[in-house]
């Protein structure tokens, strides 16, 4: 677990020097061994990451290691290690380009055309498209988790976004799921630009 450990602090001070983990927001964690979970505690900077600011619970929540409480979404990342086997990290973010386009967005967006497209699993060219479902934020996590899982059922997604809040995405490592990020938010950048002023 040290190596997790290591790899989520250094993960969060690069995603907050990029301006990706404002303040207290977002959350990262990684599957273990034996369906148990390692994520940053509640209210923990993400620049400024100790092995005290993580946690470990089980696939239902519940503390098994730490002092501090879990974040307040670990339910949705929990969701994302049920719905898929086979992830082993799942990143949150609130960055300027994912919140923007949350709230720009009338419906789920489609990144289209791209050659990054090729950063996530299985594309090859870029004459494809993916879609990234936006949905409204909600405080009622066992309520938002039941939107999110059958979102995350319908089609193949690498990631949603929930409207002025943030994206989430995940990868089979660490480095997989920082590469999805890094790849979502150069997309959304592009997108954004792309967008009539209002």
């Amino acid at each position: 677990m040290h190596r997790e450990i290591s790899e989520l602090i250094e993960i969060g001070r690069l995603l907050h020097s990029r301006g990706w983990l404002p303040a207290s927001g977002g959350n990262l964690s990684v599957r273990l061994e034996d369906e148990r979970v390692l994520i940053t505690a509640s209210g923990s900077h993400k620049g400024h990451l100790t092995r005290e600011d993580f946690v470990v619970v089980n696939l239902k929540g519940e503390v098994l290691e730490g002092s501090k409480k879990p974040s307040a979404e670990t339910e949705l990342h929990l969701l994302v290690y049920r719905v898929f086997p086979e992830v082993k990290s799942v990143l949150h973010v609130h960055s300027i380009n994912s919140t923007l386009i949350s709230r720009m967005a009338q419906e789920d967006i489609r990144l289209e055309g791209y050659e990054l497209l090729k950063a996530f699993e299985g594309i090859k060219t870029h004459e494809t498209s993916i879609s990234v479902p936006v949905l409204e934020n909600s405080q009622d996590m066992e309520e938002l988790s039941k939107r999110i899982e059958k979102k995350l059922r319908e089609e193949k997604v690498y990631g949603f976004l929930l409207r002025s809040h943030g994206l989430y995405t995940w990868g089979k490592s660490i480095r997989e799921a920082y590469i999805r990020l890094e790849a979502f938010e150069f997309l959304f950048e592009c997108e954004l630009r792309l967008m009539p002023l209002a």
